[in-house]
């Protein structure tokens, strides 16, 4: 059994991850192959895509069109002040290792406080991003926090949302939009746990992590927690491959995340690192096929 993680970063991890998609099946690698998807933030809107089935050259293509000057569907509004604290409450909530609910209950606190978009207007975003509000049928869950508690919960088919709130929630951010409400909890981006998350599969005999690194100290935290996590899945036994911005994919990103005007670059540069990395994701597959026998 396989399962794909694809991680968190704002706006130009989902233009990377669609592009790098696209790359690999333009080269005969299919990511939506997996057995199980699990996306968070950045990664539940592409996950969520190529488990719905959608091509992953037209997840892309619509990106490389914001080259022609067209909006991005379901694209938000991103106030200066609130994307400038992002980077310290990513990293409170990531830096805290003795207590990292209470952080994030802290930094949930902060987030219910906040005048932003209304739920409904966040939730109506993505579902014209996603093109969807049911459940794919492939096995597809995104990466959440409470909130309330900080906990960490993984939202599937079985948790009483539609696609698209459950998506809105991955995606909550500080500021930006309002924690999303499921049941009688409210739900905030599952970034705050990790970027990626990788730890949240086990059980799987092989783990394919899409793992999204942006440049500088925050990039550094990203890539040590991650390497954290692929080491405990190995410890249990899974095969891990994990693939990151390669140096024309980091070039193309630069060193803002959310800068939207970026995306059609990096899409073009994942494209290209994905054709390049097909062979190799190729290869491990095909492992995770004959061990499977």
């Amino acid at each position: 059994m396989r399962a794909l993680v694809l991680s968190g970063g704002g706006p130009l991890a989902v233009a990377w991850e669609a592009g790098l998609a696209a790359g690999l099946a333009d080269a005969g690698v299919q990511l939506a192959d997996a057995d199980f998807i699990l996306g968070t933030s950045a990664g539940a809107i592409v996950g969520a895509q190529l488990a719905s089935g959608r091509d992953p050259a037209a997840i892309a293509g619509a990106i490389l069109d914001e080259a022609k000057g067209i909006r991005p569907t379901g694209a938000a509004i991103f106030p200066p002040d609130a994307v400038a604290q992002l980077p310290g409450l990513f990293a409170k909530a990531q830096s805290s290792p003795e207590n990292p609910g209470a952080a994030r209950a802290e930094i949930g606190a902060h987030a219910l406080a906040q005048t932003t978009e209304s739920e409904d207007a966040s939730i109506a975003r993505f579902a014209a991003m996603l093109g969807a509000t049911e459940w794919p049928s492939a096995p597809f869950g995104c990466v959440v926090v409470d909130a309330g508690d900080g906990s960490v919960h993984i939202l599937t088919r079985d948790s009483g949302a539609s696609l698209d709130r459950a998506v809105a929630a991955s995606c909550s951010l500080p500021g930006i939009s309002a924690p999303i409400t499921i049941g009688n909890r409210r739900f905030l981006d599952g970034g705050f746990a990790s970027t990626a998350n990788a730890d949240l599969v086990p059980g799987y005999d092989e783990v394919l992590v899409i793992g999204f690194r942006p440049a500088g100290p925050a990039g550094d935290r990203i890539q040590a927690r991650l390497d954290g996590q692929l080491l405990r899945l190995r410890e249990q036994g899974a095969r891990v491959l994990s693939i990151l911005p390669d140096d024309a994919s980091r070039a193309a990103l630069g060193g803002h995340t959310m800068d939207m005007r970026r995306r059609p670059d990096v899409a073009r540069a994942a494209m290209v690192q994905g054709m390049a990395e097909a062979a190799r994701v190729a290869e491990f597959a095909a492992q995770a096929g004959s061990s499977a026998r």
